[in-house]
C-alpha cells in the first residue's frame, strides 16, 4: 500500500460549525470518560471493595481500551467506512459505560471501563481520518488544531465537572453523565456526519492490516512527526503526573488547587492552539517559538533549583509555559504525520494515536520512577522529552 498526498480538490470547502462540533465532541469523549472520575477515586474504591493503591487502575483500564481500540478501528475504518465504525464504537462505548455505572464490584468496573475505553477509540481516531478525507492543507492543519484543544481541555474540564455531580448525586452519577454524553454524540453523529471515505482500500485479512501499518510506520515524515508529537505528550502527561506529588505533598496544597492548575495546564494549551493561527503560514517561526518554550522552561527550573529557590511557581510556570510550546507544536505535528496518507488515513490515525498513548503512559511513569524528588524530576522529564521531540522532528524529513 503506497501513501499518496492530497484528497480530490472539491473535499477542500472550509468545515462547517456544525462538523467541527462534531468532530470535537467525538475526540473529546474518551477524556471525558478517563478524568469524570478522578474526584471520586476513593469512593469508587470503597463501594467497590478496591485496594486504594488501585485506584489509579480506574483511570488506566480507559487507557488500555483506547490503545487497543485504536489499533482496531483504524484499519476497520479504511474497509467498511468512518460511520459504521463510530456506531460500533459509540454503541460499545454506552453500554459499556452503563455497565460501569452499575458495577458492583471493582473487577466488573475495570472490565467495563476497558471496554469503555475500546469503544470511546472510535471517536479518537475516527475524527483525525475523517478530517485527513475532508480536507488538505491549510484546512486540515486549522482542525488539528482545534481537534487537539478539545482532547486537551477535556481533562481539566472532566475532573471539575465530575466533583460538582459527585458531590450531588454520588459517583454513579458522573459514570452515568459520561453515558448520556455518548448517547448525545451518538445521536449528533447519526444527523450531521455523513461518510467521508468513498476510496475504500478493499478487502483484507491480517496481512493486507499488517502491510498497511507498515507502510504507515515507514514513512520517514509520518514517523518523525508522530513521535515528535508523542514525546511532547509524554512531557505534558509527566507534568499532570508530578502535580500531586509536587503540590500536595512537598508544598501542602489541597485537592482542589491541584486541579485548579491541571485546569490551567489545559487552558494553556487549548489557548495557545488558537494563538497560534497568528503565525499564519510561517511554519519556522511557530516551531522556533514552539520549541524555545518547550526547551528553556524546564531548564529555567532546574537552574532555580539549583540556586535554591525552593517554591512551587517556577514549576508552575514551567509547565504552562512548556503546554503553550505544546499548543505551537503539537497541532502541526499531528497534521504533517497525517498528510501524506491517502485511503488509509484511518490505519495512520490509529498508529499515531497508540504511539501517544504509550509515549504518554511512559512520560507519566517515568517522574514517578526517577530517583529524583519530583521538584527536579519533573522538569527532567519535560526537558528529556523536549529534545527527544526536536531530534525527531529534524530527523522527519519535512520539517513543520
Amino acid at each position: 500500500m503506497t501513501l499518496r498526498d492530497g484528497p480530490a480538490p472539491a473535499a477542500l470547502a472550509a468545515p462547517g460549525l456544525s462538523l467541527i462540533l462534531m468532530l470535537a465532541a467525538l475526540t473529546a469523549l474518551g477524556q471525558l470518560a478517563t478524568n469524570i472520575v478522578v474526584p471520586s477515586l476513593d469512593r469508587i474504591a470503597a463501594d467497590t471493595g478496591m485496594e486504594a493503591a488501585s485506584t489509579g487502575l480506574i483511570l488506566s483500564a480507559v487507557l488500555v481500551g483506547l490503545a487497543l481500540g485504536q489499533l482496531v478501528v483504524g484499519p476497520l475504518s479504511d474497509r467498511i467506512g468512518r460511520r459504521p465504525v463510530l456506531f460500533l464504537g459509540l454503541g460499545l462505548y454506552v453500554a459499556a459505560g452503563l455497565g460501569a455505572a452499575l458495577a458492583s464490584s471493582g473487577t466488573l468496573l475495570l472490565l467495563a471501563r476497558v471496554a469503555q475505553g475500546f469503544g470511546a477509540s472510535a471517536g479518537l481516531a475516527m475524527p483525525r481520518a475523517i478530517a485527513r478525507d475532508r480536507w488538505h492543507g491549510p484546512h486540515f492543519l486549522r482542525m488539528m488544531a482545534i481537534l487537539t484543544a478539545a482532547m486537551s481541555v477535556m481533562p481539566g474540564l472532566a475532573p471539575i465537572v465530575g466533583g460538582v455531580v459527585t458531590e450531588a448525586f454520588g459517583w454513579r452519577s458522573s459514570l452515568g453523565l459520561a453515558v448520556v454524553c455518548g448517547l448525545a454524540v451518538t445521536f449528533g453523529v447519526s444527523w450531521l456526519l455523513p461518510e467521508s471515505h468513498h476510496d475504500r482500500a478493499g478487502r483484507g485479512g491480517l496481512p493486507t492490516i499488517l502491510r498497511d501499518y507498515g507502510a504507515v510506520l515507514r514513512h520517514p515524515v509520518f514517523l518523525g512527526n508522530a513521535i515528535a508529537s508523542g514525546a511532547i505528550i509524554g512531557g505534558a502527561y509527566a507534568e499532570v503526573a508530578a502535580a500531586q506529588p509536587l503540590l500536595a505533598r512537598e508544598f501542602g496544597w489541597s485537592g482542589l488547587g491541584v486541579s485548579l492548575v491541571t485546569a490551567l495546564y489545559a487552558a494553556a494549551f487549548a489557548l495557545a492552539c488558537f494563538m497560534a493561527r497568528v503565525f499564519g503560514h510561517r511554519g519556522r517561526l511557530r516551531f522556533a517559538c514552539g520549541f524555545a518554550l518547550l526547551i528553556g522552561a524546564p531548564a529555567l527550573v532546574l537552574v532555580a533549583e539549583a540556586a535554591g529557590l525552593t517554591s512551587p511557581w517556577p514549576p508552575i510556570a514551567a509547565a504552562l509555559l512548556s503546554q503553550i510550546g505544546n499548543g505551537f507544536l503539537l497541532p502541526l505535528m499531528i497534521g504533517h504525520a497525517l498528510l501524506p496518507v491517502g485511503k488509509i488515513a484511518g490505519t495512520a490515525s490509529a498508529a499515531l494515536g497508540a504511539l501517544h498513548m504509550v509515549i504518554g503512559a511512559a512520560g507519566a511513569g517515568l517522574v514517578a520512577a526517577l530517583p529524583l524528588a519530583p521538584v527536579h524530576a519533573m522538569p527532567a522529564t519535560m526537558l528529556g522529552f523536549a529534545l527527544v521531540a526536536l531530534i525527531a522532528i529534524n530527523l522527519a524529513g519535512r520539517r513543520v
